[in-house]
């Protein structure tokens, strides 16, 4: 049921995007483009780390639902307060990027400003998701996910159906607040039918989670920085040094990659809270290790095609983009191996290991700085290779951490075998 509803989500998403890709011109798709970039970084430096905190915490106490509430509302009130920071930050880009290329006006204006309620909306619906992900609420979360999706296709249906004009971008992102509005609306009356308490830890309780929420995250605020950046850095590169067309390519390849959003969500809902729950043992070992396997031969898969038949990719993309079909499988390439390094970064950060993640920062800056030394990014293809070497690095980097604490998760096993006997 996840896996079909996550892959209606990631299609209907996809169709949106397509279609808005297809119909919207270059000018207005790249200022659209350079918004989203812009709400990822906000959202991303409300975060630091943070959400990766709840799943580990919580831990084996899954089912008791007052302790799942008061550890998601302690873990999120800190959330809030870094808002505040990533306007801060944010801000001076936004406005720096928006006068070098000439964007302003009331309906871009009005298009930032429901980026940020989307932003305000978007927390809300991150807590209300954790807290009945965690107490495996799955039909209410796949029910909300699919109205929220087809809230978002008919808004976009209506506004590309209209005359395009500068007010196109406007309607698209009011598109996605009025999903995400329709979402926290239904995850609140989810949490009236079901009688969720609005639970708050304790003194004693509050403390300890802190605690544990500072050796948790305190390892991830300098990468969590880091990679935000990184998540979003070909558009940062390219608002700053490229053009509104260039920028406006890079962001219609990324709707390329949405098919490997599935996996990632299933795996989000299913697989990371049963890693979470598994005691250390043979069990653990087998779910990480056949979730891996399968992840690669999925993008191995994914890759096989964008390199022999890119031309039914650029299909999607529509004839403005028909120049790019030599180097659709770059981007295949960069996203698989991004995907990838999250995916084992997810696989440590749910059991709590999150020491060592910020030597990952060296390990990047190095590969970028050699890269840009060697190879530079003065066209599209430089600026996918330069995606390409960064999540190499990450991939590496991830994988090489994930690698040591196997082999310490086994001797924990053999450890707790030896003393039951």
């Amino acid at each position: 049921m996840v896996g079909g509803v996550e892959t209606f989500g990631v299609a209907i998403g996809g169709i949106a995007g397509l279609l808005i890709v297809n119909v919207m011109p270059k000018d207005q798709y790249a200022a659209y483009t350079f918004l989203v970039a812009c709400m990822t970084l906000i959202l991303g430096i409300t975060d630091l780390g943070l959400a990766h905190c709840t799943l580990p915490i919580v831990g084996q106490r899954a089912g008791e639902v007052p302790w799942v509430v008061g550890v998601c509302h302690q873990v999120f009130r800190k959330r809030w307060l870094l808002l505040a920071l990533g306007l801060a930050v944010i801000g001076p880009y936004w406005f720096y990027t928006s006068q070098q290329h000439a964007w302003a006006g009331w309906a871009y204006l009005t298009a930032s400003l429901l980026m940020v309620a989307v932003v305000l909306l978007a927390l809300r619906e991150h807590y209300a998701n954790t807290v009945l992900l965690i107490l495996g609420q799955i039909p209410t979360l796949n029910r909300i996910a699919f109205l929220s999706h087809c809230v978002r296709i008919a808004f976009v249906g209506v506004v590309l159906l209209l005359p395009a004009t500068s007010w196109s971008v406007t309607g698209i992102v009011a598109a996605t607040a009025a999903a995400s509005f329709v979402s926290v609306v239904l995850y609140r009356k989810a949490f009236r039918t079901q009688q969720l308490p609005d639970a708050h830890l304790d003194a004693a309780d509050t403390k300890k989670v802190d605690a544990q929420v500072l050796r948790i995250a305190k390892p991830l605020v300098l990468p969590a920085i880091f990679y935000q950046v990184q998540g979003v850095i070909t558009v940062f590169l390219v608002s700053l040094f490229g053009t509104a067309s260039m920028m406006a390519e890079v962001g219609a390849f990324g709707r390329l990659a949405m098919v490997l959003i599935v996996v990632d969500r299933v795996t989000n809902t299913l697989l990371f809270p049963a890693i979470a729950r598994a005691p250390v043992g043979a069990r653990l070992g087998a779910i990480v290790a056949q979730a891996h396997v399968a992840y690669f031969a999925m993008g191995a898969l994914v890759l096989l095609t964008s390199f022999f038949f890119p031309q039914y990719w650029i299909l999607l993309l529509g004839k403005q983009y028909t120049s790019m079909t030599p180097l659709v499988w770059m981007v295949f390439l960069a996203s698989i191996l991004m995907n990838a390094s999250g995916f084992a970064f997810r696989t440590l950060s749910v059991r709590g290991a999150t020491a060592g993640q910020t030597y990952s920062i060296a390990v990047t800056l190095i590969t970028q700085i050699l890269y840009l030394w060697l190879v530079g990014v003065s066209d599209l293809r430089s600026v996918l290779g330069f995606g390409i070497a960064t999540s190499l690095a990450n991939f590496g980097y991830q994988y090489f951490l994930l690698a040591v604490r196997w082999l310490e998760w086994r001797k924990d096993a053999v450890d707790e075998a030896q003393a039951r006997l």
